[in-house]
């Protein structure tokens, strides 16, 4: 996925999907992903709705992924 395609509407999609996989513990998540990385992100834009452009990059390859 493209930076340019990150909209605050897919990003909620996104996050919102990506959550669901965390909790249940889906495996193409990586440790990483599902205890450090998605738990932040998805703490820090229910906060500011805002991602810097390598945690958006990030996030696109882990969606790629799923």
């Amino acid at each position: 996925m493209e930076l340019h395609e990150l909209t605050d509407k897919a990003i909620d999609y996104m996050l919102s999907d990506l959550e669901a996989r965390v909790e249940a513990d889906d495996p193409k998540l990586d440790e990483w992903e599902k205890e450090q990385f998605l738990p932040s992100i998805i703490e820090q834009w229910d906060r500011r709705r805002k991602l810097s452009d390598k945690q958006k990059f990030i996030l696109g390859r882990i969606w790629d992924k799923v």
